[in-house]
């Protein structure tokens, strides 16, 4: 029953925040570049204060539910003819959801407790071509939409319908990037719970163009490789401000499923995959037809 309320609790702050936050990024994206992936800074939403506070005494009250109470008479515990076993599983249950929330209210801390920063290739010395092939492929809405994008989920259930493959995920880019640096890979509502309220912290602490080099400094690109440099490397053994269209498409189609595409493994499945990169790029009018085609002819073999 804790976590059924405590799910539900994240989820209804996930998404009031997911849907509010779209068309403010929309009208600020488009107002100062009409659009295109250049440098800009988005200040995050104002803080909705009753629904956050709402949102904390909530759970601060669930969380005080689960441990010992303190009375005049001494402790009352809580557990009791409780079974040892049981005792043990309810306190880690407790003091794993504390644990989480502590990740969703001092959001900006947890996450740079998680990350290697001196690691990190800058914003601006990673390839804009890779920028908008990773954006064409994983979030084309990335700058119209908050945390959540409904419309872009229900666009990636019928491409891949109509596909008969996976071409398009319907997670945005801030869910894959806090999954990555939070979250275990299973399966359960607990989990995307967690996923959405992280995805509406990060919108709100950090900037677009912050959140995408977050992206592609941490996210898995197969062969041992996280993050845009060591993929760089392993892959081309190359520095990405070097690295040319047709590896940048090959770079941005990995995220997806690193080891099925990863272009040393399966040098097939990945030249594939780099063409349906190529296709999404030219779609969305980052580059031409003309130039998805000739991209497509550079293979390369490490």
């Amino acid at each position: 029953m804790k976590k059924l309320l405590f799910i539900l609790i994240i989820l209804g702050a996930a998404v009031y925040w997911g849907m509010s936050q779209g068309d403010d990024l929309s009208r600020q994206a488009k107002a100062s570049h009409g659009g295109a992936i250049a440098s800009r800074e988005i200040k995050p939403a104002k803080e909705e204060k009753g629904v956050v506070s709402e949102i904390k005494e909530t759970v601060a009250t669930l969380i005080s539910g689960m441990s010992s109470t303190p009375t005049a008479q001494g402790t009352v515990e809580k557990t009791d003819r409780a079974a040892p076993s049981s005792v043990v599983k309810e306190k880690a249950e407790a003091g794993t959801l504390r644990e989480k929330w502590d990740d969703v209210a001092h959001f900006k801390e947890a996450l740079e407790s998680r990350v290697h920063r001196e690691k990190f290739v800058p914003y601006d010395k990673i390839p804009d071509l890779l920028k908008k092939g990773i954006i064409a492929t994983e979030d084309r809405r990335y700058y119209d939409h908050g945390a959540v994008d409904v419309i872009g989920v229900a666009r990636a259930l019928i491409t891949n319908s109509i596909a008969g493959e996976t071409l398009e995920g319907g997670s945005t880019i801030a869910q894959q990037t806090v999954k990555n640096i939070f979250l275990s890979n299973e399966r359960t509502m607990t989990r995307k719970a967690e996923e959405l309220a992280l995805a509406v912290q990060l919108e709100r602490n950090y900037s677009k163009e912050e959140i995408l080099e977050l992206y592609l400094n941490t996210i898995y690109f197969g062969h041992g490789a996280y993050g845009v440099g060591e993929a760089s490397r392993v892959y081309f053994g190359k520095a990405p401000k070097d690295l040319d269209l047709s590896q940048c498409a090959m770079l941005a189609g990995l995220p997806q499923a690193p080891s099925a595409y990863d272009p040393i493994a399966h040098p097939q499945e990945g030249a594939k995959r780099m063409t349906t990169v190529l296709a999404l790029m030219a779609q969305e009018g980052y580059i031409t037809p003309e130039q998805a085609a000739t991209a497509a002819l550079h293979l390369w073999l490490k």
